[in-house]
């Protein structure tokens, strides 16, 4: 009797010390990557897979490994920049309007206060302080790049004011996604494009956004949102005008890659013309349009002369 009390104790104990240890090995910090200075361990990687999932649920359809790459490539872009922005700033100190930026992030993932955001966030083991970090790096590049290229961008300010003259009462409004690519050494960009399609037939569109797209707007699984005519420049329009609802593009080519544009639906609005107000939305659309592409460009140049190690 007591032989058995003794094995069955023994039994025990020895059941607890391997799921203890597996659970160990499991959470134990290991050293995935280094990028510069700064080092990405495998407990970033699950974090930055629960944010990346927190934004688009899709995600977890994914295999875990095409999860951990698109993980991977979003932690390899967050540090390229931070590293290029602490020549510039002084993180401490940059902690200007950050309550303000994450008002308009949680409002886009339809969050209607903090406190409801930050639950959904514990939900995946997040807190507001992550979110706050990432939110930084991301405004203060947005800073950086208007400081070096503001004075590089062109607009027609005259071509502008025509389109405006020209508009009609009723205008027609698109909700539209999109999936910017590059091409990698030997890619041919329709070889691209329908590997792309492939992925977006077997994983949905949103999910290929977030392992293709090389645009911020990957994160939300390229959605854009809606822009009305007015607000796309040419080239762009005269692609989607004749789209219907869930159709793509073909590849547009652009000066920071390739560009598939997706729309998910199409309205008709009654608009009043306020010139001034038009004139000054159309001109910070088209701003923000050519610093997007002078931010790709930037990036790509200062990723070439950073070390990247795998461990």
């Amino acid at each position: 009797m007591i032989k058995n009390i003794i094995l069955k104790f023994l039994y025990t104990f020895l059941l607890i010390f391997l799921y203890t240890n597996f659970v160990y090995a499991e959470n134990k910090v290991r050293i995935e990557l280094q990028i510069g200075n700064e080092i990405i361990t495998n407990i970033d990687f699950i974090n930055e897979e629960n944010y990346l999932i927190a934004l688009n649920n899709n995600l977890k359809k994914l295999p875990k490994n095409q999860l951990k790459k698109i993980s991977k490539e979003s932690l390899i872009r967050e540090k390229i920049k931070k590293i290029e922005l602490m020549k510039f700033y002084d993180f401490k100190k940059a902690d200007k309007y950050s309550d303000q930026i994450l008002g308009d992030f949680y409002q886009r993932l339809n969050f209607e206060n903090k406190d409801q955001f930050n639950s959904y966030l514990i939900s995946y083991n997040l807190n507001i302080s992550d979110i706050k970090e990432k939110l930084k790096i991301e405004t203060l590049w947005n800073e950086l790049i208007f400081k070096k290229y503001d004075n590089q961008v062109k607009i027609d300010k005259d071509k502008i004011k025509k389109k405006i003259k020209s508009q009609k009462k009723i205008l027609k409004e698109y909700n539209l996604s999109e999936i910017l690519f590059e091409l990698n050494s030997g890619e041919e960009p329709l070889e691209k494009y329908n590997l792309i399609l492939k992925n977006i037939e077997n994983s949905g569109f949103k999910n290929s956004a977030n392992i293709f797209s090389i645009s911020d707007s990957s994160k939300f699984g390229g959605e854009i949102g809606w822009i009305n005519q007015n607000q796309l420049n040419d080239n762009l329009f005269k692609e989607i005008k004749n789209l219907k609802i869930n159709q793509l593009t073909r590849p547009i080519q652009t000066s920071s890659g390739y560009l598939i544009i997706k729309l998910n639906d199409i309205r008709d609005i009654e608009k009043e013309l306020d010139f001034e107000r038009t004139f000054k939305q159309m001109i910070t659309k088209e701003r923000n349009r050519q610093l997007n592409q002078f931010s790709l460009i930037y990036f790509n140049k200062i990723k070439q002369n950073i070390y990247i190690s795998e461990k």
